[in-house]
């Protein structure tokens, strides 16, 4: 029996571009890093691609060493961050030292003020605001703030998925919002986009994250519940099953996301939809690195979704 290659749980590898950009910043070539940023045709796509810049570490460096350009200060800015969840890590927050939060809170801190700056100078940066969303969450500010930030962003780009992403994870129980909030406004982000966008995903990020929150019989029976069906079922179909459906380099996520719900929810003809586009090497990080096995869970419900076990 031959034995599957592992799969890379890494969004950045399906963009051999991407890729690129990486090899660029360890390079330290700012010319080539300024030509990739300046091609990119979108607010969501640019952000992902300063996730990208913002995961390599010792990045920091580098940038910081930089004249100070728009573009520079934000990337260290999101590299800042990024640090700064890596000096966290992704625990929940009982398992996390008083001196991981110190150090999480000291970058977060050094972050803050050049998002604050760049976002005074140009109202309309919301690369700069998607991050001012991310720090807000690490430096629990609260609702009221971290849903200011995210209405500023909404008056340039009302349908951010990038945007709305760190806003869904802010609305979670986890850190003081609460279902009722985060289902609201996640149904919200689906009503208003335009049928084919990555909004709609939004629907299946909720869902993901109330299911991961649950045990016992509340588990086995929260995706069985019809309502919860009917809702997942309209919001892939208003996305990643749409036939106008673009989803830049988010596109992983959002199959990933459904194809999960419906793999669990055993809804094959769906999930094996979700899972084709995603083959067989690598896959978007979420949901499956949260959970314990991620390629025991993706292998299961992909060969469940297209037959490969009876």
């Amino acid at each position: 029996m031959i034995t599957p290659p592992a799969r890379r749980f890494d969004q950045a590898a399906a963009f051999p571009e991407l890729l690129e950009l990486r090899e660029s910043v360890r390079a330290a070539d700012w010319t080539a890093i300024e030509l990739f940023f300046a091609g990119l045709p979108d607010v969501d796509m640019t952000a992902f691609a300063a996730h990208v810049v913002a995961e390599v570490t010792g990045a920091e460096e580098f940038l910081a060493a930089l004249p100070p350009s728009p573009l520079a200060r934000r990337l260290l800015a999101a590299r800042l961050i990024s640090k700064a969840w890596e000096i966290r890590s992704s625990k929940r927050a009982t398992h996390v030292r008083r001196d991981q939060f110190i150090g999480m809170r000291a970058q977060l801190l050094k972050a803050e003020p050049i998002l604050l700056e760049l976002t005074a100078e140009d109202p309309g940066d919301v690369v700069a605001w998607v991050f001012r969303l991310r720090s807000a969450r690490g430096l629990e500010v609260g609702q009221s703030e971290a849903r200011r930030r995210y209405d500023r962003l909404a008056r340039f780009a009302p349908h951010s998925f990038a945007a709305q992403s760190q806003l869904v994870q802010q609305l979670c129980p986890k850190w003081s919002g609460s279902w009722e909030a985060l289902h609201t406004f996640a149904r919200e982000c689906m009503d208003a986009a335009p049928p084919g966008s990555l909004s709609p995903t939004t629907v299946g990020e909720a869902h993901v994250e109330h299911y991961f929150e649950l045990n016992g019989v509340e588990e086995s029976s929260y995706l069985k519940k019809v309502a919860v069906q009917r809702e997942i079922i309209a919001a892939a179909e208003r996305s990643v099953l749409h036939p106008n459906f673009v989803g830049g380099y988010h596109w992983p996520t959002a199959y990933g996301v459904f194809a999960y719900l419906f793999g669990l929810m055993g809804d094959h003809e769906r999930a094996a939809a979700c899972f084709a586009p995603l083959g067989d090497e690598v896959a978007g990080e979420y949901p499956w690195k949260r959970l314990t096995k991620p390629d025991v869970a993706f292998n299961q419900l992909r060969d469940k979704a297209l037959g490969g076990v009876k």
